[in-house]
């Protein structure tokens, strides 16, 4: 049963974060691991609201790192063709959600596009619980720094100590708004949920120094694991030279990894994003990219992600069959100087 705490967060998605109208073609995707009881509230939440909803409901797919490599039944992308608005709490990055974003489509991820069995606890805890609009407009700010800083340093006492150029990049909120209730105008046309993330997808080439991962590496087969030691990225002009640190992943990371790619595209640093909500935990959702003062590196696949976005198509996207992520806990990050996080506290001037 639907806990009552849930569906005015769901109307609040609808309502303030998507804008969705009346008589817009709305389409919930589910895998079997969603409980019936979420995907009915927000078939109801939506008919509520005079839209036109549907259920799509899919087997579980891969694990999220291998969602760049995933093939989807056409059943599935034809659907997603007629959506004016798609609630993806199964899918993530997949070439047919861009292709229904072309056409017009706007796609919010409540799961952050995988689905999860813990799907409604995380939303009445990190949204419930949370000062979204807070969140929405600290993401703002922190995005913006993104955009006009040409150089982000990353240090942490476990070892990190890193440089990205961001010279004429642009900072992105990943706030899970759709629609700007501030300024009254569409800020997104692809978002996820649950807030806030704010940062940057970063092209190839660029990264230089050490990445010392002591939050999880989320990979296959084991998806999210925390390590004992930190593990040891060595990066040069944006990829990874060489894994060391804590034994085990010294050892089944690189295995893993070579076995996708011989280019070494699963090697290349996709996107660096800081965790701002006070209420995210460290659990088997992807809430943990959005656990406060942390950062999240992404890797592989970038190809996708600035289609979705979108980004600059003139800058050196990757596109690879593997997008897997890392996390630093206590991370300082500065921008051109300017001190964002220290040691795991975000500053708030």
């Amino acid at each position: 049963m639907t806990r009552p705490e849930l569906l005015p967060i769901i109307r609040r998605i609808y309502e303030d974060m998507c804008h969705v109208q009346q008589g817009e073609r709305v389409l919930i995707i589910a895998d079997s691991r969603t409980p019936a009881d979420i995907t009915n509230a927000f078939f109801g939440e939506a008919l509520a609201l005079g839209t036109d909803p549907s259920i799509l409901q899919v087997p579980v797919p891969p694990p999220p790192a291998l969602q760049t490599s995933t093939k989807w039944s056409p059943v599935v992308t034809s659907a997603a063709s007629e959506a004016d608005l798609i609630v993806d709490l199964a899918v993530g990055y997949a070439r047919f959600i861009v292709e229904a974003m072309q056409r017009g489509a706007r796609v919010i991820s409540p799961g952050d596009g995988t689905g999860n069995e813990l799907l409604a606890d995380v939303l009445l805890r990190t949204m419930g619980r949370a000062d979204i609009t807070a969140l929405r407009r600290e993401a703002d700010r922190i995005a913006e720094m993104f955009t006009v800083a040409s150089e982000a340093y990353i240090t942490s006492d476990a070892g990190t100590d890193l440089t990205i150029d961001l010279d004429g990049l642009v900072g992105e909120a990943v706030d899970g708004f759709l629609w700007d209730p501030d300024r009254g105008e569409y800020k997104a046309r692809w978002e996820l949920l649950p807030p806030a993330q704010p940062g940057v997808t970063i092209p190839a080439g660029r990264g230089i120094g050490i990445i010392a991962v002591d939050g999880f590496v989320l990979w296959e087969p084991e998806d999210i694991e925390v390590p004992t030691t930190p593990v040891l990225l060595d990066v040069e002009e944006g990829v990874i030279t060489n894994i060391h640190g804590d034994a085990g992943f010294a050892r089944k990371l690189p295995v893993w990894l070579e076995s996708f790619s011989p280019d070494r595209s699963v090697f290349q640093l996709a996107h660096c994003n800081v965790g701002t909500n006070p209420q995210a935990k460290l659990t088997d959702h992807q809430e943990f990219e959005r656990l406060r003062g942390t950062i999240t590196f992404g890797w592989g696949d970038t190809a996708i992600l600035a289609e979705l976005v979108p980004l600059d198509e003139t800058q050196p996207w990757v596109a690879s069959p593997v997008h897997w992520d890392t996390m630093i806990r206590l991370p300082s990050l500065s921008l051109d100087g300017r001190i964002v996080i220290d040691r795991g506290v975000i500053r708030e001037d």
